[in-house]
């Protein structure tokens, strides 16, 4: 099912009972309404003022007046947490992270310095924040979901697995687009891919988290960027990207210089 909604597309995915908003036409990031039984949870918001869209497909999907047991975000970035405040407030709802993104990001590189300045503008003061959740007691209202952390995109990632179909949402420690090539992020290209370089907390702690969700044998990925992928395929595929960011190629000049770009924005070596 595919449905035009105030200029972004929402479908449903081939998980049962889990339905993807593409907030954009260059399928920018994606929302998650995740249901079980008689309740739904939300996960992620998209970046800010989509509040009213999330809203209306919430309403398209369950009915007027529908509201989410929870808000649950991957992680805190503004194109996955932006909207988050203006929900919570919006239906009166706890928004949940990883205990590891409630601290503050570290500053002193070029994104750790900028990681403060989002956070002070998705969460203002007086608005509604952040509140842990504890990964071995499961999803809020969503019993037959497990919390995979998945720590590197950002301290705190996590993503979110149902054993029954072996569905993995996982924010952007996976994607179905390559970001780290330019030829491939402007196409498009429908391809597994690691968490974008450039915005990411810890490289090495990232390329073992995608080797520790490949290790689940997901049978559906439903990224945070990119179309939702299926099929017998998923698994191998998904078993080789790990191996090739955990093996990178090579110690050529231009590999070590790719490495020290890379490195410069490496903020997880600041104290916290």
């Amino acid at each position: 099912m595919g449905r035009y909604l105030h200029g972004a597309t929402l479908e449903e995915t081939v998980a049962t009972g889990v339905y993807c908003l593409v907030t954009g036409k260059r399928r920018d990031s994606n929302v998650y309404f995740v249901q079980s039984g008689g309740t739904w949870v939300l996960v992620d918001t998209a970046w800010r003022d989509r509040a009213e869209l999330i809203r209306s497909a919430a309403e398209t999907l369950f009915g007027a007046g529908a509201r989410p047991r929870a808000i649950v975000l991957t992680h805190v970035h503004p194109d996955h947490a932006g909207s988050a405040s203006d929900l919570a407030r919006m239906w009166d709802v706890t928004v949940y992270v990883h205990p590891g993104e409630l601290p503050l990001p570290p500053s002193g590189r070029i994104i750790g310095a900028l990681a403060g300045v989002e956070r002070r503008w998705m969460f203002p003061p007086g608005q509604p924040g952040l509140s842990p959740i504890d990964p071995d007691a499961g999803v809020p209202g969503l019993p037959d979901w497990q919390v995979i952390p998945t720590p590197g995109h950002t301290p705190g990632h996590l993503a979110l697995f149902r054993e029954a179909d072996r569905a993995l949402i996982p924010g952007d420690a996976v994607l179905t687009v390559n970001l780290n090539s330019p030829g491939d992020a402007l196409s498009q290209r429908h391809t597994l891919g690691g968490p974008p370089r450039f915005a990411t907390w810890n490289w090495r702690a990232a390329t073992e988290s995608v080797a520790e969700l490949a290790r689940l044998e997901p049978g559906v990925l439903a990224p945070g960027h990119g179309r939702p992928m299926t099929g017998p395929v998923l698994a191998p595929a998904l078993r080789a990207l790990g191996e090739q960011l955990n093996n990178p190629a090579g110690s050529s000049a231009g590999h070590k210089l790719t490495e020290w770009v890379f490195n410069f924005f490496d903020y997880s070596r600041r104290a916290r």
